[in-house]
């Protein structure tokens, strides 16, 4: 008696079974490293906003106050013919508009917190923060926020 080598059909099926479980875990990895990298582009995007509306605060050291959130309706105005109070209203509806248009799908908030500056050695801060609601965060927001110091012009 001669026995026959080979492969049964139970032991094909096995093995599509058992590599199939692997492709599906590999899927899931892949799925979920999508997600987070989607996560960080929207963290660096948000992080860019904040801080180029940081920069715009800097460019305009007279707006003080007028940079509180929330924003009244600006006046339009182009960078050449506003004062303080225009181009700090008109940077804030800015950032707020670019909040919503970074996240359309989600409700974002964009804030700035200004405190003055208590005396000589303490100057004023700005807190800006950029807040919205992320399904796929345990926590169910994500937020980034850059404190500002605006410091005097040092005269030399």
């Amino acid at each position: 008696m001669k026995k026959e080598r080979g492969v049964t059909l139970v032991e094909i099926l096995v093995a599509l079974v058992v590599l199939s479980m692997g492709l599906l875990g590999a899927a899931a990895l892949l799925l979920d490293s999508l997600r987070g990298h989607a996560a960080a582009l929207r963290r660096v995007a948000a992080s860019n906003l904040v801080r180029d509306m940081a920069d715009r605060i800097r460019a305009n050291p007279r707006g003080g106050s007028y940079y509180q959130s929330p924003t009244p309706s600006a006046p339009g105005c182009d960078s050449s013919g506003c004062d303080a109070m225009q181009l700090a209203l008109s940077d804030l509806l800015y950032f707020e508009t670019a909040a919503h248009a970074l996240f359309p799908r989600a409700s974002a908030e964009a804030l700035v917190e200004f405190a003055p500056a208590t005396g000589p050695a303490t100057p004023a801060r700005y807190l800006i923060t950029l807040r919205w609601s992320d399904a796929r965060n345990d926590a169910g927001t994500d937020s980034v926020a850059l404190q500002v110091l605006a410091q005097p012009p040092v005269a030399g």
